[in-house]
C-alpha cells in the first residue's frame, strides 16, 4: 500500500536550485519515478544541461531560468511551468547559500541582506506564487530546505545563513498552520553535513562532526531523495509543519 501511495507518476514537481547538487538529485529521482519535473535555476545553461541529461533517460522535464530573489522572475517561471505542464503540484524550495564566512561583527549589511533574500525571501516568493493554484485545487505540497545549523549553530562563522534558515523553519510552520484547511501541506528537510556543502577548508570540521553522528560518514545527495519523495507524496497527507532532520543523528546529541 505504501508503495502505491508514494508513486509520483504525473505529478508536476517544481525544484529551485536544481542545476546541480541536492536539487539535481531531487530532479533525477522524481523524473525516474515518472513525475513531470521543472528544473528552475539562476544558472540557465546548467539547468538546461541537467534537463537534457534527464530527458535522455526518458524523463519528462523542462528547464527554466529563475532568480528566487526577484518577484517578477519567480512569477514568470511559475507561469511558464503552468503553461507547459498545467500546474505545480509540488514545490521544492531548494535554492539557497551563504555569501560570507566571517565573524558576526564583520558581516556587511549587503551580505546579510543578500543571504536573507536568497534563503528566506526566495522561499517565501516561490511559495506565495504557487499558493493560489494549490488552494483552488485544494491540494499541494510545499517542501522547504532548512539546516541542522539552526538546531546547534555551526562554528564556521555563518550567522546570516543560520539566521535565514531559522526564518525558513518558522515560515514552514506558519504556512502549514494557514494552508492545512486547503489540503496543502508544508514541511521542510534539514540536511546535515553533505559532501557537496563545504570546501577543503572545512574538511577538519567535517571530520569532527562525523565523530558526533550516529552514522559516521558524510551525506550524499541521494540520502535526501527518500525524505523528499515521502513529503511530496500522498503518503504524507497527514504530515505538516514538520522539520525532517536528515543528518545521521547529529542534532540528536
Amino acid at each position: 500500500m505504501l508503495v502505491e501511495m508514494t508513486r509520483m507518476q504525473g505529478k508536476k514537481v517544481f525544484i529551485t536550485g536544481a542545476a546541480r547538487g541536492l536539487g539535481a538529485a531531487y530532479a533525477k529521482h522524481f523524473a525516474a519515478n515518472e513525475a513531470h519535473v521543472i528544473i528552475a535555476d539562476i544558472n540557465e545553461s546548467g539547468a538546461q544541461n541537467m534537463a537534457d541529461a534527464i530527458a535522455k533517460e526518458g524523463g519528462t522535464v523542462m528547464a527554466l531560468p529563475i532568480d528566487v530573489t526577484d518577484e517578477s522572475s519567480v512569477g514568470a517561471a511559475i507561469e511558464a511551468a503552468r503553461s507547459q505542464f498545467g500546474g505545480v503540484d509540488v514545490l521544492i524550495n531548494n535554492a539557497g547559500g551563504a555569501f560570507t564566512d566571517t565573524p558576526a561583527e564583520e558581516v556587511s549589511l549587503a551580505d546579510w541582506n543578500k543571504t536573507l533574500a536568497l534563503c528566506l525571501t526566495g522561499t517565501w516568493l516561490c511559495s506565495r506564487a504557487v499558493i493560489p493554484s494549490m488552494k483552488a485545487a485544494r491540494a499541494g505540497r510545499i517542501i522547504n530546505t532548512v539546516s541542522t545549523t539552526t538546531d546547534r549553530g555551526f562554528p564556521t562563522l555563518m550567522v546570516p545563513y543560520i539566521a535565514a534558515k531559522g526564518g525558513v523553519a518558522t515560515l514552514t510552520r506558519a504556512l502549514a498552520r494557514e494552508l492545512g484547511e486547503f489540503g496543502i501541506t508544508v514541511n521542510a528537510i534539514s540536511p546535515g553535513m553533505f559532501v557537496a556543502d563545504h570546501g577543503e577548508a572545512h574538511v577538519p570540521l567535517a571530520k569532527k562532526i562525523m565523530t558526533e553522528q550516529c552514522i559516521p560518514r558524510l551525506g550524499i545527495p541521494e540520502d535526501l531523495v527518500g525524505a523528499a519523495e515521502f513529503l511530496a507524496s500522498d503518503a504524507s497527507s497527514y504530515v505538516t509543519g514538520q522539520i525532517f532532520n536528515v543528518d545521521a543523528g547529529w542534532t540528536m546529541r
